[in-house]
């Protein structure tokens, strides 16, 4: 039990979280959203850590393996999601982001030969059909601030490609040697962070826009809060669940959020859902489903 609601928990804040970022990313851009995420991100874990004991000690190949893994998956991952967030809204970003177990699943029979079966291969093609149910309805069919466009799908394609092959080397450092989730999260979000503040330094980003933000209490503490919601506390519990129940079970339970975000869409942003967004967004979720328990 204590394995089910940890997962349900983990999809729960995972589904909120979009929504607190897409707010904020209108605000101050993707670029600093992101820098900002993975700043209290890393505070936050490097504090678990050190209240835990949690070492940090790893392999310099391991390393290398994470370090990888957070810029692909963080830096260029997440930068798209936060473009695709801003771009078409946190709902639909959300569907899109549910190709990413598909697309890892295709990576990683290319690059680790692992096999997928019959069931696996149905499971893709129906969590694709979910998505294009979803983004490729007639325009009038719900009531939304948001509309899919070429360059937000574009976006979010990305963001889940960058999400999956990042998790491909993240894969690579746990066969290098057996690491705590907390610090395999801290060397991911860490590094990213560091390579986005060379590059607003660099670039000049931080002193022309830097100055600005701070003066915006109230966004950094949703920065704060959706951080703190998101990737900490899903980090978290997703760990729990995983050391609780099957992982293909824990992965499924938390993959819920295109359809979690369904009341939230049509009772706090007060959209109208069409019937094929509804079924899109089941499909998509019964797809991985499928995906990871065959």
């Amino acid at each position: 039990m204590i394995g089910e609601l940890s997962a349900i928990g983990a999809a729960i804040f995972w589904s909120i979280s979009p929504y607190i970022f897409s707010v904020v990313v209108t605000r101050i851009g993707s670029f600093n959203l992101n820098l900002s995420r993975l700043c209290v991100s890393s505070v936050l874990l490097l504090s678990v850590a050190f209240a835990f004991g949690v070492s940090l000690s790893v392999p310099i190949l391991q390393l290398v393996y994470l370090i990888l893994s957070g810029i692909i998956g963080l830096v260029f991952g997440d930068t798209f999601l936060f473009k695709s967030l801003k771009e078409i809204g946190p709902r639909y970003t959300m569907i899109l982001m549910s190709s990413n177990p598909a697309m890892g699943a295709i990576i990683a029979f290319f690059a680790f030969g692992e096999k997928i079966s019959l069931v696996g291969i149905l499971g893709m093609f129906v969590t694709f059909s979910g998505i294009v149910l979803v983004v490729f309805q007639q325009n009038g069919k719900e009531v939304s601030k948001y509309q899919p466009t070429f360059a937000g799908i574009l976006f979010g394609f990305l963001s889940a490609l960058g999400q999956a092959v990042g998790l491909i080397f993240t894969k690579l450092a746990y066969f290098v040697n057996p690491i705590h989730p907390f610090s395999a999260a801290f060397y991911r979000i860490f590094p990213s962070f560091l390579i986005l503040l060379g590059i607003g330094i660099a670039t000049g980003r931080l002193g022309s826009e830097l100055p600005k933000m701070l003066k915006r209490k109230n966004t950094y503490l949703l920065v704060i809060l959706g951080s703190i919601i998101g990737p900490f506390s899903g980090i978290i519990l997703s760990f729990i669940a995983v050391t609780h129940i099957q992982v293909g079970i824990a992965a499924t339970i938390m993959s819920l959020q295109p359809v979690l975000m369904l009341p939230i869409s049509k009772y706090l942003q007060k959209e109208r859902l069409s019937l094929q967004s509804i079924v899109g967004a089941f499909l998509s979720v019964a797809g991985i489903a499928l995906l990871f328990l065959r």
